[in-house]
């Protein structure tokens, strides 16, 4: 078992890409909801928020095939990483709290990261094929377990550090929050 998980770096990269790509679209799910009621001053827009970029994420993943097929996994998985983190990073820097911007930005940040974690399970039969070149040895149960086992402790990293990261900044529950919790939250 150690073998087949320790030593098969394809698998080793394949976890840490779902602890990163999952983690993070959890993250973003809990804290849009913070950031509408506090930055936005709405919390009735979470519902719009949801809607776009869940929905447009859905439509994403229908283009996984293509953008595959086209780029390869790697090529995919790497550009949609890289275009989920300038969407992040040019929400951050857009002063003040524009709603449409953020929307447009959000729904291409989360559908870079669906994408994402959609070409991961590609990734998995690849895991297995480099397992048994490097090993000898075809450990298919091991190998998704394995892959299974990192998509539920993202989940768990997901919950915490949402948590963590609000009480980082100084979050208090259903107060003013100060500019730099604000910030911190955006």
């Amino acid at each position: 078992v150690i073998n087949a998980v320790f030593h098969n770096r394809a698998l080793i990269a394949l976890i840490l890409m779902t602890l990163f790509s999952i983690s993070a679209y959890n993250i973003k799910t809990q804290i849009v909801v913070y950031y509408c009621k506090y930055n936005l001053k709405n919390a009735n827009l979470v519902s719009y928020v949801n809607f776009f970029t869940i929905g447009c994420s859905v439509i994403g993943v229908s283009f996984l095939p293509k953008l595959v097929k086209t780029f390869g996994k790697k090529k995919t998985a790497v550009m949609v990483f890289l275009i989920s983190a300038v969407s992040d990073a040019a929400n951050f820097l857009i002063p003040g709290t524009h709603f449409v911007a953020f929307i447009i930005l959000a729904t291409i940040s989360f559908m870079s990261l669906s994408i994402a974690n959609g070409v991961t399970w590609a990734f998995v039969s690849d895991t297995i094929d480099y397992g048994e070149w490097k090993n000898g040895e075809r450990r298919e149960g091991i190998t998704y377990s394995a892959f299974n086992l990192s998509r539920k402790i993202a989940q768990a990293i997901a919950g915490s550090t949402a948590g963590f990261g609000l009480t980082l900044v100084g979050y208090v529950a259903n107060a003013n929050q100060s500019s730099s919790t604000l910030l911190g939250i955006k």
